[in-house]
């Protein structure tokens, strides 16, 4: 009987077990960047780890803060494009210095001070290509 309990458990234990997909870990391998202010546009590419660390760097301190919905036009439109070592992308828009948005994805509130800083990043960081 214990015999019979012991593979019983054991059984139990195997059928737990699957083997899982591994992970895909993928890396930004480019950033492209189009920045629209009046009639000036600045065009950007960046390959150097460095350079596209700066942009992902930005992203993340502008840390969208809730839904909203434009009511004005902004004259200032960014939009920035993070190729995957996997092939995808994803595309950031950012409307003004107050709104931004993933992909398809609803407008968010940002730091209207901390969106002022791409525009002397991008005078400062020539195209990498």
């Amino acid at each position: 009987m214990k015999r019979i309990a012991f593979l019983l458990v054991f059984v139990c234990l195997l059928s737990g077990c699957r083997k899982e997909e591994t992970p895909v870990h993928r890396v930004v391998t480019r950033v492209q960047v189009q920045y629209s202010r009046q009639e000036d546009t600045i065009r950007r590419v960046y390959t150097q780890p460095a350079n596209m660390q700066s942009v992902l760097t930005y992203l993340r301190i502008l840390q969208p803060h809730g839904p909203a919905v434009p009511k004005d036009t902004y004259d200032t439109t960014c939009e920035i494009t993070l190729q995957y070592s996997d092939g995808s992308d994803r595309v950031y828009y950012q409307l003004g210095n107050r709104y931004i948005r993933r992909d398809e994805g609803g407008w968010e509130y940002i730091d209207s001070s901390r969106a002022t800083l791409l525009y002397p990043m991008l005078l400062l960081l020539p195209s990498d290509t």
